[in-house]
């Protein structure tokens, strides 16, 4: 298994299709203790794509350092909305919360670990609830973007019954279909952050200086989905200038969208390991 990175869907581009409908997937160590717990988000493919069998080794690497685990689709699974627009921050948070609330867990120590628009979700979550305060984002976002898997041009969460504020990359532009052909959706997002203005950016910049604990961003610097390594910066330089008080490091991948592997699951397992864990033996 050389790469682990799950699919994304972006524009009409299906990297792969979601057949799982499974809600959550849970692998909790089992010893009498109480462990930290890792909350796994897939893409925006949508389903519950982490639960499948191909990547089961995330949820052992974890394991193996002492965390639980759990993968959670947030839509398109049989409990969840079918679309993609307007999920509810607090829906998605209320679930985290219960399987946090497992006699098998410390419900002090609860990591969100996403991937591409999970890790946009991961990076909200963190951001507005403080039952999470560890975070790990997958080629990120330092902004909310449009719904994904959809035509209509809206939000893709709300928070207190208001979708939040986003930039959009329209489904239906020329860079984004274009991107079909070439396989390189990146400048169809390039193009929608040049068009912004500071106040969107601004309005949409996701308020990660409000997470209380750890942040580790993974970007690759030859993304063709999305300008994560662009975007993983900006998250860096946001951080810097609010004299972030917790650690919050950058792993820059050489390679595309789909770089994430073996090695780079070991680099984030430690990172967890040195924070997670340990703040919760403390």
């Amino acid at each position: 298994m050389k790469k682990i990175m799950p699919c994304i869907l972006v524009g009409l581009l299906a990297a792969c299709s979601s057949q799982n409908t499974q809600d959550v997937k849970t692998q909790f160590i089992d010893d009498g203790q109480k462990h930290p717990l890792v909350i796994l988000l897939g893409g925006s493919d949508g389903g519950n794509t982490l639960a499948k069998p191909q990547w089961q080794p995330i949820f052992d690497r974890l394991n193996e350092t002492g965390m639980s685990v759990a993968s959670l689709g947030y839509f398109g699974t049989d409990s969840t909305p079918s679309n993609a627009a307007e999920l509810s921050l607090e829906e998605i948070e209320k679930r985290i919360s219960l399987l946090a609330n497992s006699d098998k867990i410390n419900n002090n120590c609860v990591a969100v670990f996403g991937f591409s628009k999970g890790a946009e979700l991961a990076l909200l979550l963190g951001s507005h609830f403080d039952s999470i305060n560890h975070v790990v984002a997958v080629m990120p976002s330092h902004v909310t973007w449009n719904a994904v898997k959809t035509v209509t041009d809206k939000s893709s969460w709300t928070l207190k019954n208001q979708p939040l504020a986003y930039i959009s990359a329209p489904l239906f532009s020329w860079q984004m279909q274009k991107g079909n052909v070439t396989g390189k959706f990146t400048p169809a997002f390039e193009q929608a952050l040049g068009k912004a203005t500071e106040l969107e950016i601004e309005q949409a910049r996701i308020p990660i200086d409000k997470n209380e604990g750890p942040v580790l961003l993974v970007s690759a610097k030859q993304d063709e989905i999305w300008p994560s390594y662009d975007m993983a910066n900006e998250v860096m330089k946001y951080l810097e200038k609010q004299d972030y008080e917790y650690s919050f490091e950058h792993i820059a991948l050489e390679g595309g969208h789909y770089a994430f592997d073996r090695q780079t699951l070991n680099q984030v397992s430690e990172f967890l390991k040195q924070h997670l864990v340990a703040s919760c033996r403390s």
